[in-house]
């Protein structure tokens, strides 16, 4: 007991892990992406054609229940059974969850104020000229009418499993591993596959995103710190949903 105590410490402060093997990897972005195209391209349009529900409640449920939930339980499925424990202090150190320090706050403002900029050069100036809409095709009635505003009161669980969903499966338990795999160019790779993860949810939404594919999996890499993402992407998410639902941006 006492050795394998040790162990588990060792692991998670010098903070080694095991590298995925390619297959692997493939598989842990490839199920998410096949799992997120059922929901976005066959169960959306289904609830829709039902007529039961607002198309973006049946967004919630069919990419939360489908997708995000089972990501959530799975990273930390993984998680646990790599490193022999479930105590959620073991989880977060070997996903990288830590505290900010100064510096961490600096790079995740920092990587805030610049895929906010380069997402809203790309979504109001670059795509309009192509001819492509920002808006996802299970957001086209925002914003929301005053008979859907109760969206907004289910909308945070949707959100919870959104961003933790991804974030302790990408970067939580499969950066880590693809680090030690592919080491300086994981970042990119890494953005790569989360892109393609995105594309059931139509090529608007992936081209404004890029920045963030590709801005955040390189500020965890070189901070080591996943919590960077984890603000990041829930600040970005959250005033984009809103900004969309309220009707202040267009």
């Amino acid at each position: 007991m006492a050795q394998n105590a040790a162990t588990l410490a060792y692991k998670l402060t010098d903070n080694r892990v095991k590298p995925l093997t390619w297959p692997a990897l493939l598989g842990l972005f490839g199920v998410p992406t096949l799992l997120n195209y059922l929901a976005c391209q066959v169960a959306i349009p289904y609830l829709d054609q039902q007529q039961i529900m607002p198309l973006e409640v049946a967004y919630f449920l069919s990419v939360g229940l489908l997708v995000l939930v089972p990501m959530f339980f799975g990273a930390i499925y993984l998680s646990g059974r790599e490193i022999g424990s479930f105590r959620w202090k073991a989880l977060l150190t070997r996903m990288r969850i830590k505290r900010l320090s100064r510096t961490d706050v600096y790079w995740t403002v920092g990587a805030f104020v610049l895929l906010s900029m380069a997402s809203f050069l790309i979504a109001k100036v670059l795509m309009p000229q192509w001819g492509i809409s920002s808006t996802p095709f299970f957001f086209q009635n925002m914003p929301l009418g005053s008979q859907h505003l109760w969206i907004l009161y289910v909308w945070p669980l949707y959100f919870f499993f959104n961003i933790f969903g991804e974030e302790f499966l990408w970067r939580g338990y499969i950066q880590p591993r693809q680090e030690a795999l592919i080491g300086k160019w994981t970042w990119l790779v890494h953005g790569v596959f989360w892109a393609i993860w995105h594309i059931p949810m139509g090529l608007g939404l992936v081209l404004t995103a890029v920045p963030i594919f590709l801005i955040l999996p390189a500020v965890v890499q070189i901070r080591q710190n996943t919590t960077i993402s984890i603000v990041v992407h829930a600040v970005f998410g959250g005033f984009g949903f809103l900004a969309l639902a309220l009707g202040a941006v267009h």
